[in-house]
């Protein structure tokens, strides 16, 4: 994905002004020439983006980015990196031989990535796109294809180790014994060379064998620069937040935390009611990559948060959430590496285990914690003791984070985090930082997605129908789109356009109040134990009208329901940056109200 590197001359544009930039001061603000008129100013960094480039870009890329398989993915994943081996090599015509003698093609097509890749410099651009067939369709019959995998499993997948031509012949004698026209070679190993690697050594190996092929290496890496490699994971907040109406107890939150591993400055967090999730993880990524001035101006904190930019890398555990393929492929696309540390192994991850020990042993200190285990609460009555909001609870986190450990001296590196990020952001010989193509698009691209056909009254995913002017503009009828959501408001979902940016698409219906992901599957659940399997928007929105009311019922009698209630809260607030993606304030579930106007007489 291209990049905005922020250095001293680069171009920028910053309120639709083509902008030169001077210098990033020490409080994270970037001072500006003007080009047009030479006027010098300062801005925040999340006003800046890349200028505009020519409209060469293949319109098809967002969606192969999405329909690619993990092999395919991979592949040209090797490709890139071998383009940018030879962007940055001096005797090109060398390296391109040597490239196309290892990927099996011809110079030629070596010299098409280069051009494919310089045009638009991301992972999608480089996948393969193969005429005839779609990749993964069958022209086998079941049954056919019922006796290749018996025979794969039964011959292949054992510690005999038989060769892939053994199964094309017991394939062929299967066959002829049941009186079945044999299959060519060709979709026999296509079959095998589709097989999971890790599955195929764990079947045809020894354990120490196939771990040494698949499994991870333990060893230390030092990291000496500032967004080298970042550290995200969760935790489950030792304290109980109380609602916001009637202030009484809901439970436990989770936090999601990023720290910068050279410097240990903490460059992002995400706090919610919601158990982990990819959509957390983004969420967490998002806030450590981007400005943080609107982010405190909103919720109304005067404290000093330089911290900003891409990381080079990232590094997690093997959770659900940090594997997901939206995830994986939206680090690909902004050139963020994703590490991920070998299963059981919490010391591979010290930095943000030991970081999140720390604000926990602060949090121990508020009222209605619940202490990191029973022995340290005793007899604590958490939950009468409970004071703070989860609003609240990420103001206090800001102002630990900002005020408190930015500040104090760090054992491990021998001055405060807040000193050691400066010092090595300001160095003459720095790495310029550089931020998202498009700032206001980069959490989007980090969104569950999933494929949709647009129909001639829109597109209808979670049956819920949706509907915007610009998706006739966007892809013919008929055709397969790319659709990503948020899961915790569904008012809108976000599809990609020919100019490679996403566009909010709203309800059919206006009128239709935002509901979150799980509300729409609660409604679902409860439709189809009425026997309704295919239950219609009208339906789902009248049930979860219903459960609402219920749950307000409920609120003041029980936790569970009073955590549901400041759930869907949260969710209608919480959703999007709404004044950087043109969310419409209006509410349309309000009647209408005639403005005052002025009559002029002929």
């Amino acid at each position: 994905m291209r990049q905005l590197s922020v250095v001293p001359d680069a171009v920028a544009v910053c309120a639709d002004r083509l902008v030169a930039i001077v210098r990033i001061q020490s409080d994270g603000k970037v001072a500006i020439r003007d080009l047009a008129n030479g006027q010098l100013r300062t801005t925040s960094a999340v006003a800046l983006s890349a200028p505009p480039i020519a409209s060469g870009l293949n319109a098809d890329s967002a969606t192969a980015l999405h329909e690619a398989t993990d092999s395919q993915w991979e592949d040209a994943r090797r490709r890139e990196s071998a383009v940018i081996a030879i962007l940055q090599t001096n005797d090109v015509a060398q390296h391109v031989s040597r490239v196309a003698a290892e990927f099996g093609v011809s110079r030629r097509t070596v010299f098409r990535w280069l051009a494919v890749y310089r045009e638009t410099p991301q992972t999608s651009a480089l996948l393969h796109r193969p005429m005839g067939p779609p990749v993964g369709g069958r022209r086998i019959d079941a049954h056919l294809e019922r006796l290749i995998t018996e025979v794969i499993n039964d011959v292949y997948l054992t510690k005999v180790r038989a060769k892939k031509e053994e199964v094309v012949r017991m394939v062929h004698l299967r066959c002829a014994a049941q009186g079945l026209k044999p299959p060519s070679r060709k979709p026999i190993l296509a079959r095998l060379k589709a097989l999971d690697p890790r599955e195929v050594a764990k079947a045809r190996l020894q354990p120490g064998e196939a771990a040494s092929l698949s499994d991870f290496v333990p060893g230390q890496y030092r990291v000496n620069r500032p967004l080298d490699v970042v550290q995200i994971d969760h935790t489950r907040v030792d304290l109980i937040v109380v609602d916001e109406a009637r202030r009484l107890p809901i439970g436990g939150p989770w936090l999601t935390l990023a720290v910068d591993v050279a410097t240990r400055v903490i460059v992002g967090f995400y706090l919610s009611l919601e158990a982990p999730s990819s959509t957390s993880v983004a969420l967490c990524l998002s806030h450590a990559t981007l400005p943080k001035e609107l982010w405190l101006k909103q919720r109304g904190l005067d404290c000093n948060w330089p911290v900003w930019g891409l990381p080079q890398a990232v590094h997690a555990d093997n959770g659900a959430d940090f594997t997901a393929a939206a995830l994986r492929r939206g680090c690909d696309e902004h050139g963020i590496r994703l590490i991920l540390r070998p299963v059981a192994t919490p010391h591979y991850g010290g930095h943000i285990e030991r970081l999140i020990g720390t604000l926990m042993g602060r949090v121990h200190l508020l009222p209605g914690t619940t202490g990191s285990n029973p022995q340290d609460k005793g007899d604590y009555p958490s939950e009468a003791q409970a004071r703070m909001t989860l609003n609240e609870l990420e103001q206090w986190l800001t102002l630990e984070i900002c005020e408190q450990y930015h500040r104090r001296i760090h054992k491990g590196i021998g001055q405060s985090p807040l000193a050691a990020w400066q010092t090595a952001a300001n160095a003459d010989d720095a790495v310029p930082r550089s931020l998202p193509h498009h700032p206001d698009q980069f959490t989007i691209t980090f969104l569950p997605f999933l494929q949709r056909k647009l129909r001639r009254d829109g597109l209808h995913v979670f049956n819920i129908r949706y509907w915007d002017n610009v998706l006739p503009a966007i892809v013919p009828l008929g055709a397969p789109l790319t659709v990503r959501y948020d899961p915790r408001n569904l008012s809108r979902i976000y599809v990609i356009g020919p100019d490679q940016r996403y566009h909010p698409v709203p309800y059919a219906d206006l009128s239709l109040p935002p509901i979150t992901l799980w509300e729409q599957r609660a409604a679902v659940a409860y439709l189809r134990g009425d026997r309704d399997n295919a239950p219609a928007q009208a339906a789902i929105f009248k049930a979860v009208v219903a459960q609402r009311a219920l749950i307000a019922n409920a609120t003041a009698r029980t936790k569970a329901a009073r955590r549901q209630s400041q759930r869907q809260s949260n969710a209608q607030f919480a959703t999007m940056d709404r004044s950087r993606l043109g969310e419409s304030a209006v509410d349309y579930s309000e009647p209408v109200l005639p403005s005052d106007a002025e009559v002029w007489d002929d």
